[in-house]
């Protein structure tokens, strides 16, 4: 019972007291590893808050989807290409002496980010755009094929076939459609 008392009073002193701060450091994007450093206490301990106390869980959760939200908006612009205004403040020196500033704005133009749009698809269109694709073989249908079609070659006493040497030379390479049976001997 002592350490249960023990765990709840480092739930008061080192958590729940500074909620706000864990939310403020969730939308800065730390890390769970992070914040238990911060708190001064285990990241095993801080999995069970999380699982223990349904005001922190929610106030991460909401921290983080904050952040989240703004990479992911982050991605998406940089995937569509953006428009964006350049400032810059260039300090002139007239004929006088005399500092003036000027400011100087150029709008630019990032145009799209390929490895951007490749991320986007990849996650967001997995059927579509996934590394990973399924192929489903009916290798039974194609087994029972490939048994026919040898037992019929076996069938045949003789199974006559003409062999031809044709050459011919495609992006550099040597192809040979078929061989001929006096190479062959």
């Amino acid at each position: 019972m002592g350490k249960r008392s023990k765990d709840n009073t480092k739930w008061l002193t080192n958590v729940f007291l500074r909620l706000a701060e864990i939310r403020e450091w969730c939308m800065q994007g730390k890390t769970n590893e992070d914040m238990s450093e911060l708190l001064g206490i285990s990241p095993d301990t801080w999995y069970r808050y999380l699982k223990n106390y349904n005001d922190l869980d929610i106030i991460v959760r909401a921290g983080k989807a904050v952040i989240d939200s703004r990479v992911e908006n982050a991605v998406l612009k940089s995937a569509l290409g953006f428009e964006y205004e350049e400032i810059k403040s260039i300090i002139e020196e007239d004929r006088n002496g005399k500092k003036r500033n000027r400011i100087e704005k150029t709008k630019r133009y990032m145009p799209p980010n390929h490895s951007a749009q490749a991320f986007w698809l990849k996650n967001r269109k997995k059927d579509e755009w996934g590394d990973r694709k399924e192929f489903i073989i009916d290798s039974s249908s194609l087994e029972n094929t490939r048994k026919k079609m040898f037992l019929s070659m076996i069938d045949d006493e003789v199974i006559e076939a003409d062999y031809e040497v044709e050459e011919s030379v495609e992006d550099g390479f040597l192809i040979e459609d078929s061989f001929d049976s006096e190479s062959c001997e």
